[in-house]
């Protein structure tokens, strides 16, 4: 953006005089120092009459919307704030355009055309808003006087003389009266207001300028906040990580084997962001959803062995001793495998409250943006079996004692782009997972995480 000096009227106006003045001099003075100079001043005079009309090429609409908040400001410097917020530059008669007049106002996202007649209306001053030039002219324009040729009049003073006393001898010097005509040559310089019609333009759209009336998200970045409200879905391909102690290993590896993650998760809500510049805050409530598949099966085995029986007994003597003879009878235990199977899709549900914060990287009409944060999620109930792990089998989740909130870290990248003058469309990946476990006081840590697509629309306020 160009310093506001270079935009306003004032400054070119108050150069171009300048200019006049010195071609003026170098012309009346002597002839070595025009042939010297006279080439560069020529150069000088064009270059600094055509630079205003260059710099000022961008058009300005008068519905350009203006936010303004100034205490006691001065007119002169409200206008130069406006150049620099919307490229308006002003033209006006300095003599006859009271700028330290000072203005209180607090305006958010008004017209400009309004705020030019806060500033102008009842002032005895109108303005005209062509392109990005605001001539301001007055409504009741005084008569024009002709410069008055001034005249300076040598004052006669007198020769002070040192009368030479010579003896007998006295001389008297006379006093010569000189009057000379000093003529002085002033450089006028006239404000003029032009009309410039402007050409009805053609209201038939091509192929090409379908896109032409969307503002470049890159002009929002300003130093003013900004708020945006939509809605948002993620589609998420849940990962379930399982962790626990020596003495559980063998159950952990049972977790990870008969657990899978298979049913997409997703989570969908709406979302707020508040902007400055190029950084964001985002904050929202969404609905999540964890899925999983639980295929868990296992066998008890029995029998495959001889039964032993005693039918009869008898013992012999013989002297002292006596031998005992047992009559046995077995029978064969066939094997008997008994398998157990559980199948069962397992779902945990949390109403999530995020707090992000994101960075915006202007390219062309879109933003390409970088997020990471903080999700507090809410237990809002779930459903399922999970393995025991004290023996065999499988019971209902409901028993289990279920953490009340679950903090999560997040972490993202997308685009946004404008649809609308008012909707954005913004779409990116994402990664989360959980910092804490899912259950309380379970020898087995389950933790969620998921990768994602995100998709969503935000409406400028």
């Amino acid at each position: 953006m160009l310093n506001s000096k270079f935009r306003n009227q004032r400054y070119w106006c108050d150069n171009q005089c300048i200019v006049f003045r010195l071609v003026n001099a170098l012309f009346q003075g002597k002839s070595t120092l025009c042939r010297k100079f006279s080439s560069g001043f020529i150069f000088l005079s064009v270059f600094f009459c055509l630079t205003p009309h260059v710099i000022s090429a961008q058009t300005v609409r008068p519905d350009e919307p203006v936010t303004l908040t100034v205490v006691d400001e001065p007119l002169s410097a409200l206008m130069e704030r406006l150049t620099r917020n919307t490229g308006v530059t002003f033209s006006y008669n300095p003599d006859q355009l009271n700028t330290s007049k000072t203005f209180t106002l607090n305006i958010v996202r008004k017209p400009l055309h309004e705020v030019l007649d806060i500033l102008f209306n009842g002032s005895g001053f109108g303005y005209r808003h062509t392109g990005n030039q605001v001539v301001i002219y007055n409504l009741n324009p005084e008569e024009k006087r002709e410069p008055e040729v001034k005249q300076n009049m040598e004052e006669q003073l007198p020769v002070r003389v040192v009368p030479t006393v010579v003896r007998d001898t006295v001389y008297l010097t006379q006093r010569e009266f000189r009057t000379d005509t000093l003529t002085l040559r002033d450089t006028l310089v006239r404000f003029d207001t032009v009309f410039i019609m402007r050409k009805s333009p053609d209201d038939r759209i091509g192929k090409g300028d379908i896109f032409t009336d969307l503002e470049a998200l890159a002009k929002e970045q300003t130093r003013e906040f900004r708020v945006y409200a939509g809605v948002s879905l993620s589609w998420l391909a849940g990962r379930t990580d399982f962790a626990g102690s020596q003495a559980f290993e063998a159950k952990v590896a049972d977790y990870r084997r008969f657990h899978s993650d298979k049913p997409l998760s997703g989570s969908a809500g709406v979302e707020v962001q508040v902007s400055y510049a190029r950084i964001a805050m985002a904050t929202g409530v969404m609905f999540t959803s964890f899925g999983q598949n639980l295929d868990y099966n296992y066998q008890i085995t029995s029998g495959g062995f001889f039964r032993k029986d005693t039918l009869d007994a008898y013992f012999t003597l013989s002297g002292a001793d006596t031998s005992w003879f047992y009559v046995m009878d077995s029978t064969y235990i066939p094997l008997d495998l008994q398998k157990y199977g559980y199948n069962s899709l397992i779902r945990r549900n949390y109403t999530e409250i995020p707090l992000t914060f994101q960075y915006n990287f202007p390219v062309a009409q879109t933003l390409i943006y970088f997020r990471a944060g903080l999700i507090a999620g809410i237990n809002s109930g779930g459903k399922g079996l999970y393995i025991l792990t004290d023996r065999e089998g499988a019971g209902d989740i409901a028993q289990l004692d279920v953490r009340a909130v679950v903090f999560s870290g997040l972490i993202g990248a997308g685009v946004m782009l404008p649809v609308h003058k008012k909707l954005i469309f913004q779409s990116g990946l994402l990664y989360r997972r959980q910092m804490q476990g899912v259950y309380k006081n379970f020898p087995v840590d389950t933790r969620y995480g998921a990768l994602g697509i995100n998709a969503g629309l935000l409406y400028k306020f």
